[in-house]
């Protein structure tokens, strides 16, 4: 996937965020990238979630990138599980242990899968969708 697409551009929540994650928006797919070696908590998550509203494109496909996660607390798995996104998201990971850690979003009532090839990722992002994505639920 191209980065470098004319129109992108980089949405932060708060001051801060950058070194915890950054929202970028591309012509068809949100990119959220998470740092290296992080714990994610439940304000991480809120934040992410303020970043989406920001970004007014909050009905598009999410690519979320981990890498080398420490943890995801379990105030912030509830946060995950709580919210319905609209379109598909896909979590592209580096390694068996950020599949671990993102294994329980199996149960979310959005449509998530986990890559570690991120244009297969895209791929499917992009594919049509067979069903009508849930209503949409603001993270908190």
């Amino acid at each position: 996937m191209d980065t470098t697409v004319g129109d992108a551009r980089t949405i932060q929540a708060a001051a801060g965020d950058a070194d915890r994650f950054s929202l970028t928006v591309l012509p068809f797919v949100l990119r959220l990238q998470w740092a290296p070696r992080l714990v994610i908590d439940r304000a991480d998550i809120a934040r992410v979630g303020s970043a989406l509203v920001a970004s007014g494109r909050s009905t598009l496909p999410v690519l979320a990138e981990v890498s080398a996660l420490k943890e995801i607390t379990w105030d912030a798995r509830e946060a995950i599980l709580g919210y319905a996104h609209p379109a598909r998201i896909a979590v592209v990971g580096s390694d068996a242990v950020d599949l671990v850690l993102t294994a329980f979003t199996v149960r979310s009532s959005s449509e998530i899968r986990y890559f570690t090839d991120r244009d297969v990722a895209v791929r499917w992002l992009l594919q049509e969708q067979d069903a009508a994505p849930p209503a949409p639920r603001r993270l908190q």
